[in-house]
This record gives structure tokens, C-alpha cells and sequence, in this order.
């Protein structure tokens, strides 16, 4: 007899799949497992050192250990599990900046105004925020700083692979266009000790930009420049890289953004696109839900190569190859045409 779980129950896991988010967004903004990374404590022991209601942190607790989160004794003694772990801080495949801002009001609050959004075809941010997404995190700058660091998160689970499949040997100057701190860049230098680096970003990203690459320790390879992609990109490099920015926006404004950085780009210059592609198969992959995630928050879009192959030529790029990785994510190579 099959152990799979009937529709009803298969779709009621779906449905409440929310409730899920919401308790490992509340585990990773409280630092839970920062404060298990010692050995199992109680759940009272962790509300005291955090300032929790200690009732409902057990609860909390609790329902992360009846799903793998954390590991729970005899004893109510919690420890961590290699699921858990993915929640500290600063640790190899850290996803805690990336759990908090999916859900803190940034993320959340337009995910509730999808129905809005495929009646009206329009993103959901302005009406539930007040203002677009990224004017959210430069008024809320701690929000911001987890978005930031989510950005960080997926860029150090996909910056070795980044760097295993494309050959930067005869890059001389990239710039890493709105790239946050700089996480992807840092692995292209490292891995291209001959290489300079710029990283080009808005005002409320590159006030602290600096710190993090000087901690990556390659500061002194590293420019850092305040701008905005719609209106030009720093000149004079031979690579751009452009890591999850073309699916933020629509294709008359990803054509500016592509356009700005064939400006600036040295002749017979290159550009790398990392971004999830939607299979042509519509197999599973996380590009279908990213793409929905685009849709309730942005003007943008996640696309398919053909998709892709389109939207660069009308920035004056020549689609060469997409390359996959074993992340949710594809290097894209263009040559400015």
C-alpha cells in the first residue's frame, strides 16, 4: 500500500505551507539557533538569553522539532539539526538573512495581495507598503540589511558555482552591477588573483558595502561606486556581472539596464547573468515560484533562455551560451555586439 497522503491532505499541507514560513522566519529573526550552536538547551534557557515569552518560545520551538528543524529529548532539551544549522548566523550555507526578509512586512505583506495582483497586473508593493520595494528598505534600514544579507545568502550558495563553470582567467575589470556586498565578486577576485573589481550599487547598499568586502579581504581590489543602473554604469571594464537584477524588472526597463552596461563596456566586452531560467518543459525548479514572488513584489519577471535570448539583443547583446549550475541558478554569458 502507497504511503503517499490522499489529495485532501496533500493540499492541506499546501495550504497551511504559511504557517511553516512564518515559524523559521520568527526561529531565524530570534537567533534560535545562534543560541543552540553550543549544544541542546531548554526552550526557557533560550527565551531568557533572547527576551522571549518562554511559554510560547517552547511551542515555537516545538513545532520546528516536529518537523526537522530542531531535535527535541526526553528532557524538552533542544538541539540542532543540519536543517537547523542553515539558520545561524555567518556559518557555510547560511539561509537566515534569506528566512527573515521572506518574512518580514518587505516580502509578506505583498504575498497577501496576490489575488489583487492577477486581477490587476500590477506588483502589490506600493499598495500595501505605500512605496516600491527598494524605497521600503531604504526606510526601514534593518529590514533592509536582511534583505541585503538574503541577497548574500543566495549569492554564496551560487558564487562557487559561479566561479567552477565559467573561465575568468582573461577578465582584467568586473563590475558586479547591484551587487549588494559584494559576496559573488569577493569568490570572482579570490578565485582570479589578477583581477580588479567594482561594485556598483544604490547609496543605502554601498554605506556598508565597503565594511563586507574589506572582511572578504579584498578591499584593496575593490572599488566601491554609489549609482543607479537606469542611469549609467561605471566605464572601462571588460565583464559586468548582473546577479538576479534583469528578473526585478520589465523588459522595457531591463532593455535601459542592458543597455547602460553595453555603454559602458569595453569592445568586444562581456556579460554574465545569473538567474534562475524557467525550464522549457516547465519541469519543477524554484523559477516558477520565483517567479510569483516577482509578480505580487516588482514590475519583473523570472523567463525562459528564449525569453532571455530576445531581451539581450534589444540591449545590444548576443546571447553565447546559458550555463547550469547545482544551485537554483544558470550563468548566462552575452557578448556586446
Amino acid at each position: 500500500m502507497s504511503n503517499e497522503l490522499p489529495p485532501p491532505a496533500q493540499m492541506l499541507q499546501m495550504i497551511t505551507g504559511y504557517w511553516i514560513s512564518q515559524a523559521v522566519g520568527t526561529a531565524a529573526r530570534l537567533g534560535i539557533s545562534d543560541q543552540l550552536a553550543d549544544g541542546p538547551k531548554k526552550s526557557s534557557e533560550v527565551a531568557e538569553a533572547i527576551g522571549a515569552d518562554p511559554v510560547n518560545l517552547f511551542r515555537l520551538m516545538r513545532m520546528l522539532a516536529s518537523i526537522g528543524v530542531f531535535t527535541m529529548d526526553q528532557q524538552e532539551r533542544f538541539g540542532l539539526t543540519p536543517l537547523g544549522d542553515t539558520l545561524r548566523s555567518g556559518v557555510p550555507g547560511s539561509v537566515r538573512d534569506f528566512a527573515v526578509a521572506e518574512t518580514t512586512p518587505g516580502h509578506w505583506l505583498p504575498w497577501g495581495k496576490m489575488y489583487e495582483a492577477i486581477k490587476t497586473g500590477k506588483p502589490m508593493c506600493k499598495p500595501t507598503l505605500g512605496v516600491e520595494l527598494f524605497d521600503w528598505y531604504s526606510k526601514n534600514p534593518e529590514e533592509g540589511e536582511y534583505f541585503n544579507g538574503a541577497m548574500g545568502n543566495l549569492s554564496a550558495a551560487v558564487s562557487a558555482e559561479v566561479t567552477r563553470v565559467y573561465d575568468f582567467s582573461t577578465v582584467q575589470k568586473v563590475v558586479d552591477v547591484g551587487g549588494s556586498h559584494g559576496i559573488l565578486l569577493a569568490a570572482i577576485l579570490k578565485a582570479n588573483p589578477h583581477a580588479r573589481g567594482l561594485l556598483f550599487d544604490l547609496p543605502h547598499v554601498t554605506a556598508t558595502a565597503s565594511e563586507s568586502l574589506n572582511s572578504q579581504g579584498i578591499g584593496e581590489r575593490c572599488e566601491v561606486v554609489t549609482g543607479n543602473f537606469f542611469e549609467n554604469v561605471p566605464p572601462g571594464a571588460d565583464l559586468h556581472v548582473l546577479k538576479q537584477i534583469i528578473h526585478d524588472w520589465s523588459d522595457s526597463e531591463c532593455t535601459t539596464i542592458l543597455r547602460n552596461c553595453h555603454q559602458a563596456l569595453q569592445p568586444n566586452g562581456k556579460l554574465l547573468l545569473v538567474e534562475m531560467v524557467v525550464p522549457p518543459d516547465n519541469s519543477p525548479s524554484m523559477a516558477q515560484p520565483m517567479d510569483l514572488n516577482m509578480l505580487v513584489l516588482c514590475p519583473g519577471r523570472e523567463r525562459t533562455e528564449a525569453e532571455y535570448r530576445t531581451l539581450l539583443a534589444a540591449g545590444g547583446f548576443k546571447l553565447e551560451r546559458v550555463m547550469p549550475t547545482h544551485s537554483p541558478f544558470s550563468v548566462i554569458e552575452a557578448l556586446r555586439a
